[in-house]
């Protein structure tokens, strides 16, 4: 008897049939799917469920074979092995008396080699203890202090083997980065969902232990260097969660190793942690409650350091200067409102950022600055093995330069200009200028070190420094003045030979990189103008430049994405964005060509930044578009700029603060003594 047919509706994709339009039936895609790009899902039939359960029947039977299979060949080798043993008890014959002669082309192992072969989780068990010591040794070289420091170094060795699955899975995955790793990209992801499995069951479970803290905070990382940063921050929420719900006289497992997670949560709280999109109107708000909120975190995490056996100081300073890093990203990246004041107003957030700034200075110990510890002169050897002291002095030092950098960068400082309507200050154009030229020259100094040294980066927080000051050497490499347009043009290059290198080990530092290459491409030169404010008559030239990609970034989250995107993979197919014309509202904020801020609208074009000698003029006249010219009034830029962004030959002589000969034998003393 001949099937019923089916009913067209029964017979159309689901796609289909939600819109109710006509479905052409095609398998396993149809047409209008095809054409839309969509997913193109049809529902199982009566034949389609029971071919399912056919092929599920008969998967489970195979395993089933296969099982009994294996257990029956370790049967007989050990029967083999015992019979052997009894019938020789005193004497041990050749093996090639005991084992038949191959065939051509066929060759045989001993008993305890097929035995080995057909056994691979004996083998595995036996190359376990080697496997984990390897993975120890090379996770305590390249990421102790690195800047995680989860565990007590005197005992990692001895207990990584006993730790939880998770925990030594998430160590394997951040630890094959680095030299000599050998899994393959699929092992590493393979290994980190893996552990996401066994967290979530955990989780599930209600069975949260300090390795699940751990094996967070190791995933927080490596997902966010890989541009996953949603994942990275609901990683790190999720352990901030169970640490914060902790009864504050409790502990999970170990103490010490618990409270170096709760710090290490802190830290990477400050690091990595998103910055949510605010509305214009309550960004400065929002600022202030962050100051609040991250002077009690601080002065928590200052007491919870002391307290525990954690570095002598470094890393409670580091932690410090994390605090102070997140104000910076989040200055960054909240949109300024129409009643934002101007940057030298007390209450704005670059003044209590900036304050913040000089507490780091205040604060940091004389023994930590470059002053006295001389990385440039340390044997590269020495360096290596001090990777555990010397990286989180690295981190320290770009994070404290780039802080100036970021938050007295011309783009963003223009933003905050947006509706002032007065003239802008000399002190604080000469201010800025001179914040982001000498914390650019410090990263660009350190970079050349590193790469001198040969010393191998691997804490991924530094390469978005780096990216800050690149974007800053970019706008200088099209001044008109020939000076400061070749250092930076070589500042420039040596950010991007830095992010090339990490790029092997990261995939944010490759974004980054690419980044900024397509920001230098994007740049365009406009038509020439006539400058009716210059004195000289003549005529100069302005720059384009793709001002949402420099602005994102600026922005940590989306600098190490593909084009700077914002981060959206968590979601399914059903996020829609709205048409937006952001990038030609920020166009005018781009200072390039620009020395600083010399360029911006509000820059008076005649300045008198110090009192002229008798012999002089009393007023000089600028142009706004060069650089060396910008400020010139009693101020000899090209020797400020060439001790700014210049030689690293006199680097030594003019340190990153103040050193102690700056104020006189009498502080020399007292300083002595706060360092003894």
């Amino acid at each position: 008897m001949e099937r019923p047919r089916q009913r067209r509706g029964h017979r159309a994709c689901d796609p289909c049939r939600r819109k109710k339009i006509k479905c052409p039936g095609e398998r396993p895609v149809c047409s209008y799917c095809r054409r839309l790009g969509q997913a193109c899902d049809y529902q199982p039939t009566e034949q389609d469920v029971a071919q399912i359960t056919h092929n599920r029947v008969v998967d489970r039977r195979i395993e089933a074979i296969e099982g009994k299979l294996d257990q029956l060949l370790q049967s007989l080798n050990h029967s083999q092995f015992k019979s052997g043993s009894h019938s020789t008890p005193h004497i041990s014959p050749p093996t090639s008396e005991v084992l038949p002669e191959p065939m051509e082309g066929e060759s045989f192992q001993p008993a305890e080699s097929i035995q080995n072969h057909t056994s691979p989780e004996s083998v595995r068990s036996e190359r376990e203890p080697d496997i984990w010591l390897e993975t120890g040794i090379r996770y305590q070289t390249w990421c102790h202090n690195q800047p995680l420091s989860l565990f007590r170094p005197e005992n990692f060795l001895t207990s990584l083997e006993s730790r939880d699955p998770e925990l030594r899975l998430s160590i394997q995955a951040l630890s094959s980065r680095f030299p000599p790793g050998t899994p393959e990209h699929e092992d590493k992801s393979a290994m980190v969902q893996e552990c996401r499995k066994i967290i979530m069951l955990n989780i599930a479970s209600s069975n949260v232990k300090l390795s699940t803290l751990q094996t967070l905070c190791i995933l927080s990382l490596l997902c966010f260097a890989e541009g996953n940063v949603m994942q990275a921050g609901l990683d790190i929420g999720m352990a901030q969660y169970f640490a914060t719900s902790l009864p504050s006289d409790s502990f999970l497992d170990d103490p010490t190793e618990h409270q170096l997670c709760v710090q290490n949560i802190s830290l990477l709280r400050s690091m990595q942690a998103c910055i949510s999109d605010i509305p214009a109107d309550n960004m400065f708000t929002s600022t202030n409650r962050l100051t609040g909120s991250s002077r009690s975190s601080n002065r928590n995490l200052s007491s919870s350091v002391l307290d525990s056996d954690f570095d002598n100081g470094l890393m409670r300073h580091l932690a410090l200067a994390a605090e102070t890093w997140h104000m910076a990203r989040a200055y960054a990246a909240y949109q300024v409102g129409p009643d934002e004041p101007p940057p030298w107003d007390p209450s704005s957030d670059y003044s209590l950022i900036m304050l913040r700034h000089m507490e780091l200075d205040v604060q940091f110990p004389l023994k930590y600055r470059y002053a006295r510890n001389k990385f440039g002169a340390v044997p590269p050897d020495a360096l290596h093995e001090g990777r555990d002291y010397w990286a989180p002095w690295l981190l320290y030092q770009f994070l404290y330069a780039g802080i100036a950098s970021l938050v007295n960068h011309p783009f963003l400082l223009s933003m905050r200009l947006r509706n002032f309507r007065h003239m802008m200050p000399q002190t604080f154009l000469h201010q800025s200028y001179d914040q982001i030229t000498r914390s650019s020259a410090w990263i660009i100094h350190f970079l050349n070190l590193i790469e001198k040294q040969r010393f191998q980066v691997s804490d991924p927080s530094i390469t978005h420094c780096v990216a800050i000051v690149a974007t800053i050497h970019l706008q200088h490499s099209f001044v008109p003045d020939d000076i400061l347009r070749a250092k930076a043009q070589n500042g420039y290059d040596t950010c991007l030979r830095f992010l090339d290198r990490m790029a092997k080990i990261w995939p944010c530092a490759a974004a980054m990189a690419l980044n900024l290459r397509n920001l230098q491409e994007s740049i365009a030169m406009e038509p020439f103008v006539a400058d009716q404010s210059n004195q000289a008559g003549g005529l100069h030239c302005s720059w384009s430049i793709n001002a949402d990609l420099l602005w994102n970034i600026l922005i940590y989250e989306r600098a190490g994405r593909h084009n700077a995107a914002a981060d959206r993979t968590m979601f399914g197919n059903g996020v829609t964005s709205k048409a937006s014309h952001h990038e030609d509202d920020i166009a005018e904020f781009a200072m390039v060509g620009s020395a600083g801020m010399s360029g911006h609208k509000t820059v008076a074009v005649e300045v008198t930044a110090y009192a002229p000698d008798d012999d002089e003029e009393e007023c000089y006249g600028v142009d706004q578009t060069t650089s060396a010219e910008t400020m010139e009034s009693g101020w000899d830029m090209d020797d400020r700029l060439r001790e700014s962004l210049g030689d690293a030959d006199a680097m030594d002589q003019n340190h990153l603060f103040l050193q102690v000969s700056d104020f006189g034998k009498a502080i020399d003393n007292w300083f002595s003594v706060d360092a003894n």
